[in-house]
């Protein structure tokens, strides 16, 4: 195999190439862009391989590669799995080590992340987008609350936002600069609000496409936002060997270090995607407000645990409901998650089995 280590940044790239016989040279640095990929790969022999790191400008990459026919001889690589010293790095360097690394992937597999198929990708940029929006126009509202509460005012409305709180707020003497300030944050406001709607029914227009997301919404705290969201990071269940493997890709399971007689068990790992543990997070959220085993769980955990680690508890459970519901192609069912806990519960009372995750800091 002809192995090629690729360090990829915005304008230029790097290039090593290493042949078979070990002879590892550099190639001249090329553009990132669609022709200066087009040039390198007419250079290379149909029996290379490629290695690039992860990032944006390495998304764009493998995106070429993918329209070129490349993506089963390309690796998209984490940085971590490279063996990059901090007093010795440069782009040659890293190139090098990428070009080393795959030469040797027979034997000491590389740490690659996933690469989605286009239509992931474009569910997952739509679903991106609509939680993105949203958490701009929370931060419009804060805003806005903020001024309020700079002069003592507060709503009398239940929501500041609707018929009743627009015309208490335009009914306010509020100083001349806030009050433009506050006009132009209600037309963000609004102008948000619209752009969330649109992509929000560009999330629907799509939902048959995918049968995952109809059998995601039967599970408590997971809607029509939430489920894409859910279904875009995970993209493919294969990736996962078992539900407990999903569940620390979500970076919801407890960090732990035991060395010698020596164990501490921390918060979260927070690995994996942002998105899909702040997905589980706030479908536990709403779990939490209706009457399921999940609300009784987090009651459970409540009379011992402080509030965020019960809801991560709960967030926990959530993603091997996903797992299951995904795995087993059904809709959830109430009851069968109900004689698991209790089956668990009884198996942590007699002392038998597998200890389960903990729940605690």
């Amino acid at each position: 195999m002809i192995a090629v280590g690729v360090d990829v940044h915005k304008r230029q790239c790097t290039v090593a190439m290493q042949r078979e016989g070990g002879e590892l040279r550099l190639l001249e640095s090329m553009e990132n862009t669609r022709e200066g990929w087009q040039e390198l790969l007419d250079q290379l022999p149909p029996e290379a391989e490629i290695a690039l790191e992860v990032s944006t400008s390495g998304y764009f990459a493998m995106s070429v590669l993918e329209e070129r026919g490349w993506r089963d001889r390309a690796h998209w690589v984490h940085t971590a799995g490279i063996d990059s010293l901090r007093k010795q790095k440069t782009d040659r360097l890293d190139a090098r080590r990428l070009a080393r690394k795959l030469s040797v992937s027979h034997q000491e597999p590389l740490p690659e992340a996933w690469f989605p198929p286009p239509e992931i990708r474009e569910l997952r940029l739509r679903a991106r987008q609509r939680c993105w929006l949203a958490v701009l126009r929370t931060q419009v509202k804060n805003r806005i609350q903020s001024l309020l509460q700079m002069h003592g005012l507060r709503s009398p409305a239940s929501d500041l936002f609707g018929q009743a709180g627009r015309a208490w707020l335009a009914a306010q003497a509020l100083p001349q600069a806030t009050r433009e300030s506050v006009d132009q944050l209600l037309v963000l406001h609004d102008f948000l609000s619209l752009e969330i709607q649109r992509a929000e029914a560009h999330l629907r227009a799509v939902e048959g496409q995918f049968p995952e997301l109809a059998r995601l919404r039967t599970i408590p705290g997971i809607g029509p936002i939430l489920a894409p969201v859910i279904w875009s990071e995970i993209g493919r269940l294969e990736r996962f060997g078992s539900a407990r493997a999903f569940v620390n890709y979500t970076g919801l399971v407890p960090s732990l270090y035991e060395s010698g007689e020596v164990s501490i068990q921390g918060g979260i790992t927070r690995q994996g995607s942002t998105w899909l543990r702040w997905a589980l997070v706030a479908a536990a959220n709403g779990a939490l407000l209706g009457l399921n085993e999940f609300a009784r769980s987090y009651r459970r955990l409540r009379r011992k645990k402080i509030a965020p680690v019960a809801k991560a508890a709960v967030a926990r459970s959530l993603a091997s409901c996903v797992y299951g519901v995904l795995k087993s192609g059904g809709n959830y069912d109430p009851h069968r998650r109900r004689r698991q806990a209790a089956e668990y519960r009884q198996r942590r009372s007699l002392g038998a089995g597998q200890p389960g995750v903990a729940i605690g800091h």
